[in-house]
């Protein structure tokens, strides 16, 4: 099944800049095991290990897409503005979509076309995330 939020330009962009700016960012958690040499395909990732040791620093300057209550975009900034978030419209707090909490990592590189008036279009599907710009004509 496929999700697609919407999200603001004028909302996202000083997400981006946060990101840019941070002296330290984090990794998302699927991250950290990759960095730690954990093949998350594999059939025993299931079971991953507390006791690896994964880097908790050093991402790329980018945003989270995440679900935990309502669907938004943050900043990966270590130190960020605690309520600076962009919400997906028709996502904003208790709504809740899919069964599982996500956390997916968008790289800032990717969204340098956006601008002010673009609505950023994210579409998720089980094992992709597709980007796209609406732009007003």
């Amino acid at each position: 099944m496929e999700n697609r939020f919407e999200f603001e330009g004028a909302e996202v962009l000083p997400l981006l800049e946060e990101a840019r700016a941070a002296k330290e960012r984090l990794w998302t958690e699927a991250q950290r095991y990759v960095q730690a040499g954990v093949d998350l395909k594999a059939a025993d990732a299931a079971a991953l290990d507390d006791d690896v040791d994964h880097p908790e620093t050093g991402a790329p300057p980018g945003l989270w897409l995440v679900n935990d209550r309502g669907v938004y975009l943050r900043s990966n900034a270590k130190k960020r503005a605690a309520d600076a978030a962009a919400w997906a419209r028709g996502y904003r707090g208790e709504v809740r979509v899919g069964d599982e909490t996500i956390c997916e990592f968008i790289d800032a590189a990717t969204l340098e076309p956006l601008r002010a008036g673009d609505t950023l279009v994210v579409t998720l599907a089980e094992d992709k995330l597709r980007l796209s710009l609406a732009r007003p004509s």
